[in-house]
């Protein structure tokens, strides 16, 4: 019964590509030999829609008729621009945008006060349409992608209320939730578990819910570090998973008597084949993901900035087989790029979702910014992004770096590089975030590791670089002498600030085993979204509250 109704669900995915292949994907790149029509086209309907909102009338949409006109009328805005317009959203109708928002996504604010973004309809819809886009590049491209069972990462559709009593929560698990039943019988993962508040008990709940399921053949997650997460626990409590296979029980693993939704073990049902796998798995010296899920065809993930780092990592525990894809550079405020051929992960603006404008990056650095449209940028340069959505932000500078590096028929395939904050300047060496990452590589290659986790912070008043590593063989090496002539090799102001003496030494230290974990559950705590956590290795020291003191080995 239960072949047959795989069988059932294969060709009705089989169906719904075929009409995404044709109502969406194929006109979508039709659209990539001209993309700056589909773009003027969207900020005209964007302008059109709004004109009689508050924010419209302020800024006298109804005499704007061009991309000239709407920069003439509108300055580039930051959230904190628009605060005052979005909390009064909440409560007036037509102040923002001309329909309602159904929900907010919350993310952190650089204020401390998080950020609250409107959520619409038409937003819903236009994440579900590119979604769908995006399910069919894989379809078409790995096959087999969809054949078993889709082990899905995503944060609660509900998150908290407002205190006007709208909710707020993340679109992912939105839609996640909401998905069609045909659909939600491929989820490993009960919807109800991601709502479950304590951490450790719910990655525990996602793991064993991804053992029982041997036919996984798609994973999806915005950080790689989930996947790592999860084999971490499969070692750290092997004990208790197979147990609770055996018995088809979740309470093995509840060993702190924490309240969830019971209803979630009538999904858990107990599966002695699979025991059986599993105890030989566990009973080998070594075993790698691919062991566990030997019929994994891709996983979705962040490959580029910070998140980088873990794709090697990650690479190892899985076959040749398995294709790492590009999710794209997403974010809660709006959807960057929208990965279209995910076999060379190319990934290009959704042409008709978002209006985008871009800045040289040195240009908007130096405070003399050129503002340029998406038909204007050239391959191999670095530009800051600005995004004009259907949801009330406009001109909306994100403070994030993306370069172009190649062009998809006239559309620019873009690549998230860091955040702009990922720059530091203690005395004229302007230290990017990427420079960091690219020395560190160079030190994992010299020496033969791999490093799961490391930040550095920029101490201002003591003019010096903190570097934080999370590693216990490197303690016994001598690599600050190491690190030191890479980052200078990448930075000529950094080593002419070095042999001044302007800049002192890099302070090393290394941190205790589980540190990233720790530091990853304080980001939480202070706002960050699960779903789009993501680490930013270079900081200033002023700006980082968490008290890495406590945890150097």
């Amino acid at each position: 019964m239960i072949y047959i109704n795989q069988i059932i669900l294969n060709i009705l995915l089989h169906i719904k590509m075929f009409f995404v292949k044709h109502l969406l994907y194929k006109p979508l790149l039709k659209k990539t030999k001209n993309p700056q029509i589909s773009q003027n086209k969207l900020l005209k309907d964007i302008i059109k829609r709004n004109s009689n909102t508050i924010f419209g009338n302020n800024h006298n949409f109804k005499k704007i008729n061009d991309y000239q006109g709407f920069v003439k009328e509108l300055d580039v805005n930051n959230y904190e621009d628009l605060r005052v317009y979005i909390q009064n959203e909440e409560n007036i109708s037509k102040y923002l945008n001309s329909k309602q928002a159904v929900i907010y996504a919350q993310t952190s604010g650089t204020t401390g006060e998080p950020k609250y973004i409107p959520i619409l309809e038409n937003t819903i819809k236009q994440y579900q349409k590119l979604q769908n886009i995006f399910s069919y590049a894989l379809y078409a491209s790995i096959p087999g992608v969809f054949a078993g069972k889709i082990l899905s990462i995503v944060s609660p559709a509900i998150e908290g209320h407002m205190e006007n009593g709208m909710p707020f929560g993340s679109l992912s698990g939105l839609l996640y939730k909401n998905a069609p039943k045909f659909m939600r019988s491929k989820f490993v993962v009960p919807y109800e578990v991601f709502e479950i508040e304590d951490y450790d008990f719910k990655y525990k709940l996602i793991t064993v819910f991804s053992l029982i399921q041997k036919d996984i053949s798609f994973m999806v997650s915005a950080n790689p570090s989930t996947f790592l997460k999860i084999l971490a626990i499969i070692h750290q409590y092997k004990k208790e998973l197979k147990e609770s296979i055996q018995v088809g029980s979740l309470g093995v693993l509840n060993a702190s008597n924490i309240n969830y939704d019971k209803n979630i073990q009538n999904y858990f049902k107990k599966n002695d084949a699979r025991a059986k796998e599993i105890i030989e798995i566990f009973e080998k010296k070594e075993f790698k993901l691919m062991d566990i899920w030997p019929n994994l065809k891709a996983i979705t993930t962040w490959t580029g900035g910070s998140c980088s780092l873990l794709i090697p990592t990650l690479k190892a525990q899985l076959s040749t087989q398995t294709k790492i894809v590009e999710l794209g550079y997403l974010s809660s405020e709006f959807r960057g790029s929208i990965t279209v051929d995910t076999i060379n992960n190319i990934c290009i603006p959704p042409l008709e979702e978002s209006f985008f404008e871009f800045v040289e990056k040195d240009n908007w650095e130096n405070n003399v910014p050129t503002y340029l449209t998406l038909e204007e940028i050239k391959k191999e340069k670095q530009y800051y992004i600005l995004a004009t959505t259907q949801n009330g932000l406009y001109r909306y500078f994100i403070n994030d770096i993306i370069k172009v590096t190649d062009f998809y028929n006239k559309t620019p395939i873009i690549q998230f590089v860091q955040k702009g904050k990922g720059v530091t300047n203690i005395t004229g060496e302007k230290l990017y975030e990427s420079q960091l990452v690219q020395a560190m590589n160079i030190l994992k290659q010299t020496y033969n590791v791999e490093l799961y986790f490391y930040l550095m912070l920029a101490d201002e008043l003591n003019l010096q670089y903190n570097l934080y590593i999370e590693h216990d063989t490197l303690k016994n090496l001598n690599i600050l002498e190491e690190l030191e002539k890479n980052i200078a090799h990448l930075n000529i102001e950094y080593e002419a600030k070095r042999k001044s003496g302007r800049l002192k030494p890099i302070n090393l230290h290394f941190l205790k085993k589980g540190t990233s974990e720790q530091y990853k559950s304080h980001c939480l705590a202070k706002g960050q979204r699960e779903g789009q956590y993501k680490v930013v290795l270079l900081q200033y020291l002023k700006d980082c509250s968490f008290n890495f003191k406590s945890y150097i080995h």
